[in-house]
Order: C-alpha cells, then structure tokens, then sequence
C-alpha cells in the first residue's frame, strides 16, 4: 500500500514536470515568434534640424517592434543619406517618413556661415538646434542702430569653436531671400545667438 502512494506520488511529479518543461518550451517558442516581428529602421544618431542633409553619422539602425505603425518609420531597407530634414528629430527618435523629404526640395536652401562672440551664444550649441539671431549695434554701426532679430527658428548645421580666439563660427540655413539682408546687417552690428526651445 505504502509502495502504492509512492509511485501515485513519484509519477504526479513527472507529470508536473514534464508540464513545466513543456509550458517553458511553449513560451520560448511564442517569445521568439514575437521577437522576430521586429523590424530594423532608421533613428537618428544626433539632433537634426530641418534644413540639414542626412549624413551618416546622422543616423543608425535600430530594431523595433512596430507591428501596425512601422509604415510611418522610414526602413532600413530605403536610402536615406543626402535626404533633407523638413522638421526636427532629436537623438534617438525613430525617423517618420514625413520628417525627411528628397534633395530636390531643397532648391532654396543657402548655408551661411556666421561668427559670434563666445559669450553671446550658448556654449553647448550643437548641430541640430534651432537658433534666433540678433543684431545689436556697436559704436562703430552706421546702419544698425538698434536691437533687431534678423533670422528667426533658424536651423544650425554645423559648429566650430574657436576658444582661443575667443569665437564660435556657426553654419544657419537661410532661405535665399535671406541671404543679402543678412550679410548687409552681420557686417554693421554684434551678433547674439540665442536657442530656440
């Protein structure tokens, strides 16, 4: 009898145990059927502003789960590198199909570059952010005689610093209508970079 009760209770734990091995088993399986539903897009790699062109740097693949919206995210399998950036994508984010847009669009775009004191523009300023730029008249300006903002929601290409000058050059992308105007009142005034939010 006593033989009896230990073999009921010897085959109850084989059975459990083989149910568990099984449900482990069953799990792994519906786990990596999940997994492998993950596509590969593109994310940006850096802060990137609308004006600018992918380089690539500008971005990296990245995996995801995205089983109904991954038609909004531009695949890994589409050539981006040279595309322009029509709104901002900060670092990290997945690209959206509607964020970039060919280089044909890009017709009127100029890159000007503009120098500033290193106390009159952000210190952290990098490639990427969106700046305002002010004219401030000097002693010397014969045609600037008060503050004004002379590039509003500017989009910053690229960034050099020059500590020991004391100077820091920027790259903004203008509209061509820009341009002229621009360079006319750099030439006459201080300039301040301040950073948009």
């Amino acid at each position: 009898m006593l033989n009896e009760k230990f073999e009921v209770v010897r085959n109850s734990r084989l059975v459990l145990g083989i149910s568990v091995l099984l449900i482990a088993l069953l799990s792994a399986g519906l786990i990596s059927k999940e997994a492998n539903r993950t596509v590969q897009v593109w994310a940006a790699g850096s802060n990137l502003s609308p004006g600018s062109f992918l380089s690539d740097t500008d971005i990296q693949k990245v995996s995801v789960l995205l089983p109904d919206s991954s038609k909004n995210y531009i695949s890994t399998k589409a050539q981006i590198l040279g595309a322009l950036v029509i709104s901002k994508i900060s670092a990290g984010d997945l690209i959206p199909v509607a964020a970039v847009a060919s280089i044909d669009s890009s017709i009127n775009q100029r890159f000007v570059p503009i120098t500033a004191s290193t106390t009159d523009c952000p210190s952290d300023l990098n490639r990427g952010d969106i700046i305002d730029i002010y004219s401030v008249p000097t002693r010397e300006s014969k045609f600037v005689v008060e503050p004004q903002l002379i590039g509003s929601q500017i989009s910053v290409d690229a960034v050099f610093k020059e500590m020991n000058l004391g100077q820091i050059s920027i790259i903004g992308i203008f509209s061509s209508e820009q341009v002229l105007p621009l360079i006319q009142v750099l030439s006459d005034s201080r300039v301040i970079i301040v950073r948009s939010v």
